[in-house]
């Protein structure tokens, strides 16, 4: 039997998160030595957001900026997280997707979800019914696509994706779920599950037992990639420290979703507003449940997310530090420190089950 820590892929999260003071220029260039850091590193994998119209976050294209580390880099695989896919074509989508499969040798990995519908639905086009409608006919379009069925048009029928995948299955999809509708979209699908920092070990446990009850009720196949997680990763053993840093957090967080829409209305709930008391309470909770702190904390709390819920795919945030040699020291010591560590538990751990 292989050593289910060999299962385990770590990688981080990069959302081009911009501080005070600091240019797009500056947020691309440490975005870019991350990656490469990572690479040197060791980790197996790099994730890339995408959001519009922020002055806290500035990539408008993971596909974009997906392709640009893919060329920077040689073992690296980079994924998405994620293409808001109602917002653009799901057929050009399963295109860039191919292709850049066929470009890295297999490297890429497309994380696809609605996000939420602020600013981006109204200026884009598609809308607040684009939103309302849900993930699934993209999805589908995308998969077909994906599979060969450009097209559902008979006259159309000789129509084939250029390039073809990479593989006969294609580069990995993964399915942004918050939701039980999302949830159980992903598992009629087949597809993994990839999951945000809203949710706590326990929430996240609970998400992928709901995943798998729709599965194996469905009598669909088990998804080819393990499901993935992200998590705020930040080794700071001064307790001060960790709480302005995860004060920072918070503040990125709320501001994500409280660009002004005209969408919103009554018609979705706000979110919560950047305020003091929201950003403390958002912080408590990241310094409570996040691998934040010492490295033996850091270890034991991203060891305690991978045994509850299951997830094999670790996807670290690192940029909490507004300093890029902050960020790439944190890089060091969850790759040396914690990372080994949590390898050891999860597979102390399995083996105590197993005997």
């Amino acid at each position: 039997m292989n050593d289910e820590r060999e299962h385990l892929r770590f990688g981080v999260t990069l959302a081009t998160d911009r501080h005070p003071g600091q240019s797009a220029a500056e947020v691309l260039a440490r975005t870019v030595e991350v990656a490469r850091r990572a690479e040197e590193l060791g980790l197996d994998d790099v994730w890339v957001t995408e959001h519009h119209f922020l002055d806290t976050a500035v990539n408008p294209s993971a596909l974009t900026l997906a392709a640009y580390l893919l060329a920077k880099t040689e073992t690296l695989h980079v994924g998405t997280a994620v293409t808001v896919l109602p917002l653009h074509s799901p057929v050009h989508t399963a295109e860039q997707a191919a292709l850049l499969g066929q470009l890295s040798g297999g490297r890429f990995s497309l994380g696809v979800g609605r996000g939420f519908p602020g600013v981006e639905y109204d200026v884009l086009g598609p809308g607040l019914a684009a939103w309302r409608a849900g993930l699934a006919g993209p999805l589908d379009r995308l998969l077909g696509a994906l599979r060969g069925e450009v097209s559902a048009d008979p006259a159309l029928s000789a129509v084939r994706l250029t390039p073809p995948v990479h593989t006969s299955s294609g580069p990995p999809v993964y399915v942004a779920a918050g939701s039980p509708t999302s949830i159980e979209l992903a598992a009629d699908r087949g597809l993994p599950l990839m999951l945000f920092f809203d949710k706590g070990a326990e929430a996240k446990a609970e998400m992928v037992a709901l995943y798998e009850r729709r599965r194996l009720s469905g009598g669909h196949p088990k998804p080819a990639a393990g499901h993935a997680f992200a998590v705020f990763t930040q080794v700071c053993d001064a307790p001060e420290n960790a709480r302005r840093l995860m004060r920072d957090r918070a503040r990125f967080i709320l501001s994500l979703n409280n660009h002004p829409s005209r969408l919103l209305g009554d018609a979705v709930p706000a979110p919560p507003p950047v305020s003091a008391a929201n950003v403390e309470h958002l912080a408590d909770t990241l310094l409570s449940t996040h691998p934040v702190g010492s490295a033996e904390t850091c270890a034991e709390r991203l060891a305690h997310h991978i045994r509850a819920s299951g997830c094999t795919r670790v996807m670290c945030q690192v940029e909490a530090a507004a300093d890029t040699g902050d960020v790439l020291r944190n890089l060091e010591r969850l790759a040396t420190e914690v990372f080994p560590a949590v390898r050891h538990r999860v597979g102390a751990a399995r083996a105590r089950i197993r005997v």
